[in-house]
């Protein structure tokens, strides 16, 4: 089955890891019910409590596009940004 993975790193301030984590409490929840989205899972670093790893995965990159896009124009992604401490690191990937 083919599909595309998209790997998303975010490092939020400090004082903002717990606001993170309850806003991907709600996307570990809500993300797999969006439409072309088959899971995602999500992982805090152990040696640091405020880097969070989402490993998405999506019936193809214009699905997860498009999903970005929707959470742009609806202000939520303005959520996630206040909590973090630098842009987030993310990048499609191929399973070897």
């Amino acid at each position: 089955m083919t599909g595309t993975t998209f790997i998303i790193t975010f490092t939020t301030r400090p004082e903002a890891a717990s606001d993170l984590r309850a806003i991907l409490n709600d996307v570990k929840r809500t993300l797999p019910s969006v439409a072309g989205c088959r899971g995602v899972n999500i992982f805090c670093a152990s040696d640091d409590q405020a880097v969070f790893t989402l490993v998405e995965q999506w019936d193809s990159e214009q699905a997860h596009k498009a999903h970005i896009g929707t959470l742009a124009a609806s202000g939520g992604w303005d959520a996630v940004a206040a909590c973090l401490r630098e842009p987030p690191s993310g990048r499609y990937a191929s399973e070897l």
